[in-house]
């Protein structure tokens, strides 16, 4: 089980994330008018500010967590992009009090008449495309950090890589694109893993993610099995001459940067996944 002050800190952070997914619906609900928004501002500031506080602590619980383990590069990994979500948290906190005083920064107007007199359609249009921005960025990134974390309890079972992405691909997420993957299997064999399914799911998704930020429009993912009984899966751009897919599925596209590739070789380094990376990243492949 994970240690209670890590498990508290996680749960601080998705219900501070929560709450601006739901604040991110109420601006686009028309049923909500605009002093009802205006209303709404001084309280989702005071909760955006405990956010912060949320993902500090987190932070700190994550890397207290790997201290038993000695891997502080797990740790730096799972930070730096709860870090990057802080400032942003703290970015939309900046913006949601200049609407809360109902004038632009330095003016200082007060709550209240902000509260009376609500906000025009244009700013609400604004703070609508602000505060869904940073409620993505914050499933990202808890997403990313739940990832490193679940290494500390790795829980291996025989797994099926097509049903792990057919899992992936019914997963719908509310402003994340969506990618069209292919999928052959030269043995079916070769379908059968061994491994903690939030690991060997996660780490296809980012995989996916990586190649995709490279450029490849199209992942294609070849499984094989290797003579040593070991999977492997290489994702990349379909070649002329490889075999026609099995599977074609739609999933939904995860962040491909720099703190979401760091992410990905901490997890495979701590599953037992040998992961590579070609050239110009275009290239993934994933040895089981």
């Amino acid at each position: 089980m994970l240690g209670e002050r890590l498990a508290a800190a996680l749960g601080a952070a998705r219900d501070g994330a929560a709450g601006i997914e739901s604040f991110a619906h109420l601006l686009g609900s028309r049923r909500v008018g605009p002093r009802g928004v205006a209303l709404a501002l001084p309280e989702v500031c005071e909760g955006c500010a405990a956010l912060v506080a949320a993902l500090d602590s987190l932070s700190a619980a994550v890397r207290d967590g790997f201290v038993e383990t000695d891997d502080a590069a797990a740790a730096d990994a799972a930070c730096a992009v709860l870090e990057h979500a802080g400032v942003d948290v703290a970015r939309l906190t900046d913006e949601l009090s200049r609407a809360a005083a109902g004038a632009p920064a330095g003016r200082g107007r007060g709550e209240r008449a902000g509260a009376e007199r609500g906000i025009d359609a244009r700013q609400r249009l604004a703070l609508e495309a602000s505060v869904r921005r940073t409620a993505r960025e914050l499933s990202g990134a808890l997403r990313l950090s739940e990832l490193v974390i679940a290494t500390l309890e790795l829980r291996p079972t025989p797994l099926d890589l097509i049903d792990v992405l057919r899992n992936w691909s019914a997963a719908a997420v509310e402003g994340r694109p969506v990618v069209g993957i292919s999928v052959a299997s030269s043995d079916g064999r070769a379908n059968e893993v061994e491994g903690d399914v939030r690991a060997v799911s996660g780490l296809m998704e980012l995989a996916v993610g990586m190649v995709s930020a490279a450029g490849v429009a199209s992942p294609h993912l070849a499984v094989s099995r290797l003579p040593d009984g070991r999977s492997t899966v290489r994702i990349a751009e379909r070649g002329p001459r490889e075999a026609a897919p099995a599977v074609a599925l739609d999933v939904v596209l995860r962040d491909g940067g720099e703190r979401a590739a760091a992410v990905a070789r901490v997890v495979a380094r701590r599953a037992g996944v040998d992961l590579v990376e070609g050239p110009g990243g275009r290239v993934v492949t994933m040895t089981f």
